[in-house]
């Protein structure tokens, strides 16, 4: 394959949001009651996949919408890189990839979240979008179960603590880049076709709501240190001192700055959740 074919599949696929989501149920893997072998990676494997079909597919059915956005209209579709037979030729492949690399290596239940999650991300997620501006709330739902999947893949109960705290902080650390998202291109969503939250709320108010998701996800990964998820004494107050300098970063730029830089936003954001579950990791080790 031509290195630009190679570069439109990274591109059609999201390469870099799967492989952040396949990291978060590794991440969940990892803390499971299982021994890590390389046979226990096969079901990551599969969660990537499946991923990549997802946003592949989901491509696949907005392209029309993709192409009216100066954000979104160089993407693969309707930049007519690829056609749109090739499109949905690729996300088949890797679903059905991902899916029987989930039904064979994988418990059940891991299976069926993996087909749960591509039912809600691409039926129930991708409708709602153009029919409701609060729809990043239940698809906030598809960032949070690929944790639950990492862990029952390594057989733990989908009722554990440790689960349940990972997943809502995962959950709900997806909510400010919704609103930031909005806060920034909820002009071009608007001319797509689709309802956005800037025509319900002033921009004072989604900054204030970004703030209040912000402060939420810093609350819930706390929340792992105070249960004891995780439990090595210098990790948890490095994260504990990371969430007070997330937090200033964060409301320094929503409501002191003179121009508000996303970018920046974006990256302490994704820094956070990264340190966070490489805080996870390393306490799985240290203290394991």
């Amino acid at each position: 394959m031509q290195t630009s074919g190679f570069r439109v599949i990274l591109t059609l696929t999201r390469f870099p949001v799967s492989l952040a989501v396949t990291f978060t149920a590794f991440t969940a893997l990892l803390l499971s009651p299982v021994d890590l072998t390389p046979a226990s990676l096969i079901p990551v494997a599969g969660i990537f996949l499946l991923a990549s079909g997802a946003s592949a597919f989901n491509q696949y059915q907005e392209w029309p919408y993709d192409e009216k956005m100066e954000r979104t209209r160089r993407r693969p579709l309707p930049s007519r890189r690829i056609t749109t037979a090739e499109a949905l030729r690729y996300s088949t492949m890797f679903i059905i990839g991902g899916m029987l690399l989930l039904l064979y290596y994988a418990p059940p239940v891991c299976f069926l979240l993996g087909l749960g999650n591509l039912v809600w991300y691409n039926g129930v997620y991708t409708y709602l979008k153009r029919k409701t501006a609060f729809a990043v709330v239940p698809g906030a739902l598809t960032g949070a179960i690929p944790i639950f999947m990492g862990w029952t893949a390594g057989g733990g109960s989908l009722l554990a603590p440790e689960v349940l705290f990972l997943a809502f902080f995962l959950f709900l650390w997806q909510m400010p880049h919704f609103w930031l998202l909005t806060l920034k291109y909820g002009h071009e969503y608007r001319n797509a076709g689709f309802p956005v939250l800037n025509d319900l709320f002033s921009e004072f108010q989604i900054r204030s709501v970004v703030m209040g998701w912000m402060i939420a996800s810093s609350g819930a990964s706390i929340m792992l240190v105070l249960f004891k998820i995780l439990a090595h004494p210098v990790l948890g107050y490095a994260i504990i001192g990371l969430n007070m300098s997330l937090l200033i970063v964060m409301f320094w730029q929503l409501f002191m700055a003179s121009s508000l830089r996303y970018r920046l936003i974006f990256i302490a954001a994704n820094l956070f959740m990264l340190i966070v579950m490489l805080s996870l990791i390393a306490d799985r080790f240290v203290s394991g």
